[in-house]
């Protein structure tokens, strides 16, 4: 049913490992997580790829809403990824974009946008 998606967490989860040096959080989402760590910038602020910009405002409602409502998120981050079928690219900026897009049509797919 969620066997696409299902891939994607388990890739998130490799990335996280590899790019990233540590075990996602045992309960999270790997995705969730990754898409903070492409995200992030540092100070708790979004870096933004240059193909979709996020604003500040996108990026703090992002995590209000993982933390409040994260089997939401989590149903609807499911729903994009077995709809689009969007694969994790392989390289930063790439990753930073589709990150990127998997948020703001979280968001929107959330009626948040």
């Amino acid at each position: 049913m969620n066997a696409f998606a299902d891939k994607m967490r388990e890739r998130a989860a490799e990335v996280l490992r590899g790019t990233y040096g540590y075990e996602p959080t045992t309960g999270m989402d790997p995705l969730l997580e990754l898409i903070g760590c492409l995200l992030e910038d540092g100070a708790g602020g979004v870096r933004s790829s240059d193909e979709v910009p996020l604003t500040s405002g996108q990026w703090f409602r992002w995590h209000e809403l993982v933390m409040e409502q994260e089997m939401e998120v989590q149903r609807a981050v499911t729903q994009i990824l077995e709809q689009e079928r969007s694969e994790l690219p392989g390289n930063m900026e790439a990753r930073r974009s589709w990150a990127a897009i998997l948020l703001l049509s979280t968001l929107d797919r959330m009626e948040i946008l």
